[in-house]
């Protein structure tokens, strides 16, 4: 992913008719690599918002299934599992 958004000439994440349009215009292309770099960016960004929330629940549970394989200390000793 970082290598992509390094490198946004090479990724052509504009459609047929926005890189038309950028191309045909003086201004569209001083404009050219910034708008492959903000498309990469908008594609990459629901992943990493998945894959943080995936990792916390994923964590959590983790978490979860520690505290419940974990031997229970009381001042008396263990306690049995239920």
């Amino acid at each position: 992913m970082v290598l992509v958004l390094g490198w946004p000439g090479a990724a052509a994440a504009q459609c047929a008719m926005c890189k038309t349009a950028l191309t045909n215009s003086p201004e569209g292309r001083d404009l050219g690599e910034q708008f492959n770099r903000a498309i990469l960016l908008m594609i990459g960004a629901p992943y990493a918002v998945f894959g943080v929330v995936g990792a916390a629940l994923f964590r959590e549970r983790l978490r979860a299934a520690w505290r419940r394989f974990r031997p229970r200390l009381s001042p008396a000793g263990p306690t049995p599992r239920p």
